[in-house]
């Protein structure tokens, strides 16, 4: 269990890498010590409580957790679960870069902000139908400039913006991608804090704003009139310590559309609903 834990502590302190390097990190300690025969399913309820208590906020812990769960009920081994959810995150990705294309029939510039695996990918798969992605700098973590370094050294064009000029950016781009760490059932997203700020922006000057996410994050017990109140902090010089929410909590109506294993689809509950039954049914045969 001290592995487990130590993971979790990490990921509880991680600023830059999000929900999906969170559940891989969790997903392999699992593997390993399960295989090992360190933990078993006579530890799950322990398990589960230290990996959905690393960050609450994240679906994908939240569904990791639901899996081991399952399959422990179903008296399967511990570390089976663990290696078919990482096999599900591989597949999944997968699938999103494939599909990806439907955003890229032409030529287009891209906004993003923070520092989305899922983003990095899409825009990896496309760079060669990319002018520019434009990057909002995701102050205080710094994420975005973090992201738009990587993006650079693919050869792609790339523009950092300070965060309160991402309006020139946005009103400059095809449309908008954004990362996800957590989505309510109902069609709630959660994301960096700066995410709401540009959805808005983005609906000003008529641009689309499209989440890209795995199955896995989609939380099946989270409302949209829930809230994720974690909090961090950093020192302003001469002034003090500033306080700052986390995450934006963005309505399906401040985006327009999501790339996931399916494809391109509408952000509606009943989407949503069906994305995460079908990442339950991928588990029926562990």
């Amino acid at each position: 269990m001290e592995k487990i834990i130590e993971i979790a502590n990490e990921v509880s302190r991680e600023k830059v890498r999000g929900a999906s390097w969170s559940a891989e990190a969790m997903a392999k300690a699992v593997y390993e010590l399960g295989k090992a025969k360190a933990v078993s399913c006579n530890d799950i309820n322990e398990i589960s409580k230290v990996i959905v208590n690393a960050n609450p906020a994240m679906g994908s812990l939240y569904n990791l957790s639901l899996i081991l769960k399952n399959s422990c009920d179903l008296k399967k081994e511990l570390y089976l679960a663990a290696q078919k959810f990482l096999e599900y995150m591989n597949l999944s990705r997968n699938s999103i870069v494939r599909y990806s294309n439907e955003l890229f029939r032409e030529s287009a510039n891209v906004f993003t902000l923070s520092n989305s695996s899922n983003v990095y990918n899409v825009i990896k798969e496309n760079k060669d139908k990319i002018n520019k992605v434009l990057v909002a700098e995701s102050y205080p973590g710094g994420e975005g400039a973090i992201f738009a370094t990587q993006i650079k050294s693919l050869g792609i064009d790339v523009e950092l913006y300070p965060d309160a000029s991402i309006s020139n950016a946005i009103e400059k781009s095809s449309f908008v991608l954004i990362g996800a760490d957590t989505i309510t059932i109902d069609g709630c997203l959660f994301n960096k804090v700066g995410t709401k700020n540009a959805s808005i922006i983005a609906g000003y000057y008529g641009k689309p704003v499209i989440a890209v996410f795995e199955p896995f994050k989609i939380n099946p017990i989270m409302k949209c009139d829930q809230d994720i109140a974690i909090a961090r902090s950093y020192l302003i010089q001469g002034y003090g310590e500033l306080s700052y929410r986390l995450f934006d909590h963005l309505p399906n109506n401040l985006f327009d559309g999501i790339l996931s294993v399916n494809g391109l689809i509408d952000p509606s509950g009943s989407n949503l609903s069906r994305l995460h039954e079908s990442f339950l049914n991928w588990f029926t045969n562990i």
